[in-house]
Parts: C-alpha cells; sequence; structure tokens
C-alpha cells in the first residue's frame, strides 16, 4: 500500500503565523457571502483546514483567500512536507464575529497544535467531502469534528499515532457513547487495539488513500468489523450500512 500523504512518517515542519495580542476587530465586518460564512463556519468548529480544501469544498478561489486574510478573517500558515509548502488557515478575529463565536475567540489558539493535530483536521476535512450539503458540527477531545448527516450527528476520530485517547474516552467519559462515528486511518492494523471496543460501537472505518478518491457511493468507503472481528470492507457486505450512514 502507498503511504498517505498525511503520515507522520514524513518529514513535516509546520510554521504558524502568530497575530499580535492588542489586534482589535474590525467594526464593520462583511459577513454576507454564503460560502465565506459556510466556511468560517467550519473552521471555527474544527480550527485549521487546507487551502486547497477550502477551494474544493466551498469555492473559494486564491484571490478569495487572499482578500479574505486581508480582511482578518482567516489567517494563512504553512506547513511543509520536504520541499513542498501546503497552505493552511485558521479563523482569524473577524472571522469568528461571521462564525458566532460571541467572544470565546482565542488569538493563536493554533500555535498549541502540534503537526498530528494538524493532519487529523486536514484528513477530517478529506472525509467531509463525500457527505456534500452536510454541517460540520463541533466536538469535545479525541474528536476531530462531527458531520450532520441525515438528520443526526457522524463523530469523527483520526488515527496519528496511537489511539489511547480514544480507549481512556470510552472507558471514562464516554462509558454510554452511542454515537455513529467514522475513524479514520492509514492502516487497518492500526485499529487492533479497538477491536474489542469496536464490537459495542456504531463505527465504521476509512482510509486515508481512499479519501483522496472520487467516490460516488458512501460503502465503497468504509468497513466494518464483522462477526469474527476482522474489518472488512463494506461492500463485502450484503446489504446497506444500516442505520449508521443511510
Amino acid at each position: 500500500m502507498s503511504t498517505s500523504p498525511f503520515s507522520l512518517s514524513h518529514q513535516w515542519g509546520l510554521h504558524w503565523t502568530r497575530i499580535p495580542s492588542n489586534i482589535k476587530r474590525s467594526d464593520f465586518v462583511n459577513g454576507e457571502s454564503p460560502k465565506e460564512r459556510k466556511a468560517l463556519e467550519a473552521l471555527a468548529a474544527v480550527g485549521v483546514i487546507g487551502g486547497a480544501q477550502l477551494f474544493r469544498l466551498f469555492s473559494l478561489d486564491k484571490k478569495r483567500l487572499k482578500r479574505m486574510v486581508a480582511e482578518k478573517k482567516i489567517v494563512r500558515h504553512e506547513i511543509h512536507r520536504k520541499k513542498q509548502i501546503v497552505p493552511i488557515y485558521s479563523l482569524g478575529i473577524n472571522g469568528e464575529v461571521i462564525a458566532g463565536l460571541n467572544d470565546c475567540y482565542e488569538s493563536n489558539y493554533w500555535v498549541e497544535y502540534k503537526i498530528e493535530d494538524v493532519l487529523k483536521r486536514l484528513l477530517f476535512f478529506q472525509l467531509f467531502q463525500h457527505f456534500p450539503e452536510s454541517k460540520v458540527l463541533p466536538t469535545q477531545e479525541p474528536f476531530s469534528g462531527a458531520i450532520q448527516f441525515q438528520g443526526k450527528p457522524i463523530y469523527v476520530y483520526v488515527v496519528r499515532g496511537d489511539v489511547n485517547d480514544l480507549l481512556m474516552y470510552l472507558k471514562w467519559s464516554g462509558k454510554h457513547f452511542n454515537e455513529r462515528l467514522i475513524i479514520i486511518t492509514e492502516s487497518i492494523r492500526h485499529l487492533q487495539p479497538l477491536k474489542v471496543t469496536a464490537e459495542t460501537l456504531k463505527l465504521r472505518v476509512a482510509v486515508d488513500v481512499d479519501l483522496r478518491d472520487d467516490i460516488e457511493d458512501l460503502q465503497k468507503l468504509f468497513y466494518f468489523l464483522d462477526e469474527s472481528g476482522e474489518f472488512i470492507s463494506e461492500v463485502e457486505k450484503q446489504g446497506n450500512m444500516g442505520e449508521f450512514v443511510m
């Protein structure tokens, strides 16, 4: 299997833009664009998004993004993979007004993110592109976010490294967790420690490399845990995804 472009095995560099602590909101913020508003609300829920994702998901081109940066709606940063520069964006001080955060915005919140935190958020949006017309919802840790689909949330957890944070959450804070859940992983083998717990979850699994494809049939994206305790492709299963996605 080819290495995921989001793998921690790559040599990454993280380059944050820091905003002065005394920066003020503008007296007037133009929030009339529906495309911008939808993107800013999604960004407020998740924290970071890729520049290419803003174009693909919300039709915001480079010229529009440059203007949004100047208007302090978003803040531009970079991650480097070897010699490749990938622009990423966080929510700006004027963007939080449009997104309706109601004064809970923290300037430079992004500097606490490590490279794995950024990759998790980018992978969330890689999955989100397969749920057009859905809405992004904020969630607590260890989830990257949730997707409002068919009237109910689907929580999204991304594996980068170990899965201890999810195991601890399910053991203590989430003992009664009964929500639909999608786990994104670079390889199915990384989910070995989750198998026992996964038996009680409304769970589907997606693999990084599959999220790059333009797949119309959602079933082709996912794996599920069968009766023998093995993750198998959804297309190998008779029927459909039942109450979880369909």
